[in-house]
């Protein structure tokens, strides 16, 4: 080994000890409500894929929960999936269904 007047030079490491642990956090509460949330439309999703397409599957909102963040949710799953259900909203329930929502605006929906 070679000698060093003014530096000290160890030993060789491997590279892979030196790579940064990556570090798990903890969900927040308002993180693990969203991702349950997911979840439950995911299966709902799911139920209205499986549905004969005459048929279409009601989620009603819990009391303290908003259209709004209802339908943009359910909107996020829909294009996350490769499932090909359409989404309709009445009162404060939305609709799930493999055919079309009957009562919409009249817009055409461009096909995936």
């Amino acid at each position: 080994m070679a000698r060093y007047k003014h530096i000290e030079v160890g030993r060789p490491v491997d590279l892979a000890d030196l790579a940064t642990k990556p570090r798990t956090r903890k969900l927040s509460p308002r993180q693990l409500a969203i991702k349950e949330r997911d979840e439950e439309i995911r299966r709902a999703i799911n139920e209205a894929a499986a549905a004969p397409s005459s048929q279409a599957i009601p989620v009603q909102l819990k009391q303290d929960q908003k259209i709004a963040t209802m339908r943009a949710a359910v909107n996020r799953v829909l294009k996350e999936s490769d499932v090909r259900v359409n989404m309709g909203v009445r009162g404060n329930t939305i609709y799930l269904s493999k055919s079309a929502i009957p009562g919409g605006r009249g817009r055409a929906r461009s096909a995936k």
